[in-house]
This record gives structure tokens, sequence and C-alpha cells, in this order.
């Protein structure tokens, strides 16, 4: 899911859930929720961009989620409680951002056995997000992310 996405969704469980303790923890659940669900992302296409492209195009759109979310659930939720649990449903991605930067590329599809320590690490956070990521392509996959975000609103409401 894009970033806008789980934000926004975050911020409906913030709203829900004002309790810390839950609410942090079901953010980070909701992302992998999310993400079973097939869907189209900015690094869909990573492999045919360049990767500075792409990390300013999930740069932006991770600000715009954030910024969005905000103002939507500003007044609703506590500030600190809100920041909180968008940053937990962002937090898989963010986590597996070092393999795409520092590693990944268009004809890099894992690690070798001369891959150091870090690059080891930075897979396995890769491979484990992506267990149950369910990509699918564009209008299709923009459509269910609205869809998906859409239930969310209307269940946490």
């Amino acid at each position: 899911m894009t970033a806008t996405a789980h934000a926004l969704v975050a911020g409906a469980i913030a709203r829900a859930v004002p309790n810390p303790y839950l609410a942090i923890p079901l953010a980070i659940t909701s992302h992998f929720i999310m993400d079973a669900i097939p869907h189209w992302d900015i690094g869909a296409d990573w492999r045919a961009r360049s990767k500075t492209v792409t990390g300013a195009l999930a740069i932006s759109e991770t600000v715009l989620g954030i910024t969005l979310a905000y103002f939507l659930f500003r007044g609703k939720v506590e500030t600190p409680l809100l920041l909180s649990t968008i940053i937990a449903s962002e937090l898989p991605d963010w986590l597996e951002a070092p393999w795409y930067i520092f590693f990944a590329h268009k004809n890099k599809n894992g690690i070798s056995k001369k891959s150091g320590f870090w690059e080891r690490v930075s897979y396995r956070i890769y491979r484990r997000e992506n267990v149950v990521h369910a990509k699918a392509d564009l209008p299709f996959g923009i459509i269910t992310q609205v869809v998906t975000v859409a239930f969310f609103l209307l269940l946490l409401k």
C-alpha cells in the first residue's frame, strides 16, 4: 500500500483506540493486513527508474500521507498518539528501505556469499516484510487501496 493509505488507516486507529499501548501495535499489524491485499505502490516499478527518482517519489508520497492524515485527524486525536500510530504503520516499509537504497539494483534479486553483515540484515528485513505483500497493476491496485482505506475508515469510525 502507499504510505498515504497506511497513514490514513493509522489515523483511524488512533481515533478509535485512544490507548497507545493498543493503538501502536494495531497500527503495525494494520500494515501487514493492508499489504496482503493486492495493491500498487511507489516501489512497484523501482527497477525501471533511478533510485533518486524512486526515493523522491517515496519521500514525497510519505510526506503527503502524513500531512493528509494529520489534517484529517487533528483535533480528534492527540497529536503524539496520531504521529506514533502513523510512524508505527509505516515502520515496516522504512525498515526495508536500506535494502533498496544501498544494495538492490536492477539485476540483483538477493544476497551472495560475499555479502556483508549489513547487506544480509537488510535483505532479511526486506524478505520478511514482503512475505505477505500482494501486488497489483494499475488501475486495479489503486482501486483496491481506496476500497481498503474506506473500509477501515468506516469500520473504525
